[in-house]
């Protein structure tokens, strides 16, 4: 990162008019670059480009090329068009800790999903943020949209409760903030004692429901998994129809949960390396 930053800057400073560059701008500008062209689905002009960040062309230009030098795009043989490189799309070793844990817990997860005929979802933890690993699907299974990184609700949504389940109540009232916390549907609880009512009842068996609460028609399940130390690295999110995991079905999909989750350190040897890169 500080050998892209340095580049970005010298290349802006070369051809910018007389006067300093801040580099903390050109890192946001450059950066910005990044953000368009990895969420395209196709390779872009550089006017595509220079629309999308809000700048003009010459200056998108000088930051495509720096970038270009750095191999983090790649410029298709026409020359007129740019994507994010390999180097951009899959930074990560396929030995790093959420590379092999996401290999690692897939078998497993693959067989809840046939199981309950429901999607599931790997997340890990990292600080107070959410980051999805892997989502399965299963035949006929809902089709979930989900950013890698998690912004939903910590009140109101699976792994957000999972998360406050992890936490001692001081944590959690400051994870939480003041309220009345926002609402979503009328099922949404809005207040410090309703949630506390709710976690303390999840802690029994480990396993947090959320129905109707962010989105109607939508129910999530959601069930912590630990390592050594029995910090909480993240949970495995069981979602579907609430039509589907009513009061009757969800006792049972929460006991599968449950046991999938209890099985995850004997299943992912890497959640040993998880544990020292989460700092959990």
């Amino acid at each position: 990162m500080a050998k892209l930053e340095s580049t970005l800057t010298n290349h802006l400073i070369a051809s910018a008019e007389p006067g300093p560059v801040a580099p903390t701008g050109t890192l946001s500008r450059g950066l910005a670059v990044m953000e368009v062209l990895l969420a395209s689905s196709q390779p872009l002009s550089l006017a595509e480009v220079a629309a999308k960040v809000g700048l003009d062309q010459s200056t998108t230009l000088r930051l495509l090329r720096a970038l270009e030098t750095e191999r983090q795009v790649l410029r298709l043989a026409d020359g007129k068009r740019y994507l994010a490189s390999p180097k951009a799309l899959r930074p990560l070793s396929l030995f790093h800790p959420l590379e092999a844990l996401r290999r690692e817990a897939a078998p497993m997860l693959r067989d809840l999903a046939n199981k309950l005929s429901k999607t599931v979802v790997l997340v890990v933890y990292f600080g107070l943020e959410r980051v999805v690993l892997d989502v399965i699907q299963s035949p006929g299974s809902l089709s979930p949209y989900y950013e890698a990184w998690l912004k939903g609700p910590l009140h109101a949504s699976g792994p957000g409760k999972a998360l406050l389940l992890s936490m001692d109540d001081k944590s959690r009232r400051t994870a939480l903030g003041p309220e009345p916390y926002a609402a979503f549907t009328d099922a949404t609880l809005r207040s410090w004692d309703a949630m506390q009512r709710n976690l303390q009842e999840a802690a029994q068996l480990g396993v947090i429901s959320v129905c109707d609460e962010h989105y109607e028609g939508l129910t999530a399940l959601a069930a912590n998994f630990f390592g050594d130390t029995r910090n909480a690295l993240g949970c495995i999110v069981v979602t579907g129809h609430s039509s589907e995991l009513d009061a009757e079905t969800r006792p049972w999909v929460a006991k599968e949960l449950a046991s999938c989750s209890r099985l995850m350190p004997f299943q992912a040897a890497s959640l040993r390396q998880l544990e020292n890169l989460s700092g959990r």
